[in-house]
This record gives C-alpha cells, structure tokens and sequence, in this order.
C-alpha cells in the first residue's frame, strides 16, 4: 500500500530564527570631511576671512596703507530628520514568526527577540541615505529622500567652481578615464597644489572604470587597488575617493577637503536609537531624529566635471 500525499502542502521549514538583512553600501563621505561644526539646531555661519595686501617701494619714509582684511560668511543649514515606526507585535501570532515572541500574551509580547537585528538595519539604512543627501540633497527636489538639505553638488554648483571637463568628455569609458582624470587634477587652482588634503571625488561607477583604465594601460606598480576605493592619482599627491553618493550622477569634484564642512546637532547622533513598548497602544515604537548639513567655504577653489 503506498503513501498518499497528494493532498498535503509541500512542507517548507521555516524555524530557522536567523534574520539576514540586505545589504546597505557604506555612508564614506561623512568620515571624509575633517571640519564638524555642532551645536546647530537651524543654521550656522562658517567665518571666513580674506587678506589682500600690496607690495610697496620702500624708497622714502612714510606710511601708506593699501589692502584690505575682509569677513565673509557661508552659512550651514541643517535639515531636522527623524525616522519613526510603530510596530505591532500581535501581527506575528499567525506566521512563523511567532516563534520570535515570548510566551504569554500582552505585556510578555513587548520584549522583541529580535531589536538589535531592527536597529541595525535602520541605522545603516540612515546611514545610506545621508551619505545620498551629502552630495545630491536638493530641497526642492521630487524625491522625498533628498530633502532635507542641500547636497554638496548644489551647494558648489551654485557658486564659481571651474571646469574640469577640459577635453569636452560626454562619457566616462577606459579608454578616456585616465585623462580625464588627469584634466580634473590639473584644473586644481595653482595655488591648491601641493596641500596634502587634496581630494577628487567620484562615485564608485567612475571610480571602477578608472582603476580598469589603469590595468589596461599595465600601471601596476601604481598600486591600482589600494583597496576600499580609494586611490592616488599616479604622480601626483592628489586621492581619489570613490563614494557611493555620486553614484549614477556622472559627476566629479575636486577640492581641498579642508573646504568641507559638516554640519550637526550632537556629532553621531543619527546612529542614537530609541526603542520602546508603549502600554497605552500595546505597539513597540522606534525613534532615530537628528540635524544634518553640509556646506563648502570657497567654492572656486572646487573643480567640477559633469557631461
């Protein structure tokens, strides 16, 4: 006589009570920027200060004055953003993930098995999104995710960045990567070559094509996988970041990284999570609220390349 099963659902095993999460790319450019400035809650100037003196004869006594010692400000607004959710343990009894919850009902349900699995993933989820809205905040932008402040891109787009698309690139491809490059460090403003902090920026997808460019040309020596995505340019003293924050947007900026600035309420105070039961409603709620901004001092002292 032979089993009959046909009439059976196919047995899946799901107790497994691992939580494996997708995968967030790395926030780098915050980490990049030296300059932080706390304490802001709206906006914030960034002092500047310009000197400009002129040589004289010195053939007869006398004094005359000439030059000038001037102020200026840029300002840093910030955006205040907060993530929230109110999750509802109950929606758990009917599936396998019953098996997270402990025994019991009301309050027994409040203490998740599974919190810091929720944490992380909405930290490093944060964590993507500003290093997005680092570059190409815009807050008349259409996408609610780019809001909050102005990105880096529009912030030097606005003022006197000079052109390091010299050779008129429509694409970005191996076999005009390394030159292009090239033309990027050599629009750097004289007077910026040969400070230690110089910096090109790319996102990860032009960063790639370079370092294949490089193979292709057989500069091993140069050391083309330096590793985490970064890179010297060969022969000069200038890095080369590749960022996920340009990624898709076909542009490049090349600046001191002194001419950064961060801005924020308490520094790391995205990563800060709150989670808690809340007996009036029976749901776990989570709260993450933070300030964020950046700014750039001098912007003709960027290089930009866009096509």
């Amino acid at each position: 006589m032979a089993f009959v099963v046909s009439s059976l659902t196919d047995y899946v095993d799901q107790m497994s009570k691992e939580l494996i999460q997708a995968s967030h790319f790395e926030a780098k450019t915050a980490s990049l920027i030296p300059n932080i400035q706390s304490g802001i809650k709206a906006s914030q100037a960034i002092q500047l200060l310009g000197v400009n003196a002129f040589p004289q004869a010195d053939t007869a006594c006398g004094f005359v004055a000439s030059g000038s010692t001037t102020f200026t400000q840029r300002n840093i607004v910030v955006g205040a953003i907060k993530y929230q959710d109110t999750l509802c343990p109950k929606t758990l009894r009917s599936k396998w993930t019953q098996t997270l919850l402990r025994p019991g009902s009301g309050d027994a349900e409040s203490d998740l098995t599974f919190e810091a699995d929720i944490a992380k993933g909405i930290v490093d989820l944060v964590n993507e999104q500003n290093e997005n809205r680092l570059w190409q905040g815009n807050t008349l932008s259409t996408d609610p995710l780019l809001t909050a402040h102005e990105g880096l891109i529009k912030l030097i787009d606005a003022g006197s960045p000079v052109d390091g698309n010299t050779g008129s690139l429509t694409t970005w491809t191996s076999a005009n990567a390394v030159a292009g490059m090239l033309a990027m460090v050599d629009a750097l403003p004289a007077k910026l070559k040969g400070k230690s902090d110089l910096a090109i920026f790319c996102g990860t997808d032009f960063f790639d094509v370079y370092v294949t460019a490089l193979l292709n040309k057989n500069w091993f020596h140069h050391d083309a996988a330096t590793g985490n995505y970064e890179i010297k340019v060969p022969g000069k003293n200038v890095m080369i970041y590749g960022v996920h924050g340009l990624d898709g947007t076909n542009r490049m900026f090349g600046m001191r990284r002194e001419n950064m600035y961060l801005g924020v309420d308490i520094q790391g105070e995205e990563e800060r999570f709150d989670m808690w039961y809340s007996k009036d409603d029976r749901n776990v709620k989570y709260d993450v609220a933070y300030k964020m901004g950046v700014q750039v001092a001098y912007t003709e002292e960027c290089v930009e390349f866009s096509f």
